[in-house]
């Protein structure tokens, strides 16, 4: 089996790259990104520069050939910027997706468009495009964005009026600050939407939006709540769920990204091989599904020469 990875330079990435390794895999992992300097092309048995997904039509194209040339039997979703342009244009694709459909991609995406569809269901934090309909202190981000770009938790008037809104695309949600633990959930579905296994862990640190420390629980709220939202919003395959307590204590939806998160590794590493699991269904196997350990994670850089 030969498997195709986009955002070759992001942790997704090279946590699906990982994962596969652990399991010795033996088919062919290809990666593509847009940065030819991209770390998951040196940890991939083939890799592509490809253009930028903004440019919806060349992405594609390029893609296309690459999945013929390189006969992929599998793509999985490790960047939150290609999925959407790859999920338009599922046909070309054929059964070769990992991922959820177009549709309810963007019900996530778009993080208005998911507060409305949602907040009547879920406990999600009051989120307005009006930043005077929520009040200071407040939790300003772009409307479609990755990595906690652009986001930040003003204090003061001042601080909201200061937001370079054009730099980040010039769209706006604003929300009720949640002060308290952040969590990010794991979880996994097939292609029905059935959520097979749901690993919580707390965000201990985080560096540019991304796990650098992290424990893995267990909590019944959490995995039922996510669960749940999974089956409302007809999820599939890996998706990164985020949470935050409010000044109360009760966790609360603040987005969710349908992919492999930047820490979904920590899963592996907690005996919930994501990746391994999803190469059994694919195959018609019944996959086996361990119990995550209730382990801490800490994350340190290393180099790649080049």
């Amino acid at each position: 089996m030969n498997i195709l990875l986009q955002g070759a330079g992001g942790p997704a990435s090279h946590g699906v790259i990982k994962s596969l390794r652990k399991i010795n895999f033996d088919g062919k992992i290809v990666s593509v990104d847009a940065n030819p300097l991209s770390v998951g092309f040196h940890l991939s048995d083939k890799s592509y520069v490809v253009p930028k997904a903004k440019d919806e039509d060349r992405y594609i194209e390029e893609l296309y050939k690459i999945v013929n040339k390189e006969n992929i039997d599998l793509i999985l979703p490790t960047s939150g910027n290609d999925i959407i342009p790859i999920s338009k244009h599922d046909h070309l694709f054929e059964d070769k997706l990992f991922m959820s459909d177009y549709e309810a991609i963007m019900d996530c995406s778009d993080k208005m468009r998911f507060y409305e569809k949602c907040k009547d269901e879920f406990t999600l934090p009051k989120t307005s495009q009006n930043w005077y309909d929520i009040g200071i202190p407040l939790f300003a981000k772009p409307k479609q964005a990755a990595g906690s770009r652009g986001a930040t938790c003003c204090k003061t008037e001042r601080q909201v009026l200061s937001i370079d809104y054009q730099a980040h695309g010039g769209d706006y949600i604003f929300q009720d600050n949640l002060p308290g633990q952040e969590y990010t959930i794991d979880v996994l579905c097939d292609m029905d939407s059935n959520p097979l296994v749901v690993v919580p862990r707390k965000r201990l640190q985080t560096k540019a939006g991304i796990s650098s420390k992290g424990e893995i629980i267990r909590d019944e709220f959490i995995e039922k709540s996510c669960y749940d939202i999974c089956k409302f919003l007809n999820l599939k395959g890996p998706i990164c769920l985020q949470m935050k307590d409010d000044k109360n204590g009760n966790p609360k939806f603040i987005e969710i990204n349908p992919r492999f998160g930047g820490g979904t590794y920590f899963a592996t590493l907690a005996g919930v091989n994501f990746s391994e699991i999803i190469l059994d269904l694919v195959n018609n196997k019944k996959p086996k599904i361990n119990e995550p350990k209730p382990i801490t994670v800490l994350r340190y850089y290393e180099e790649v020469v080049v």
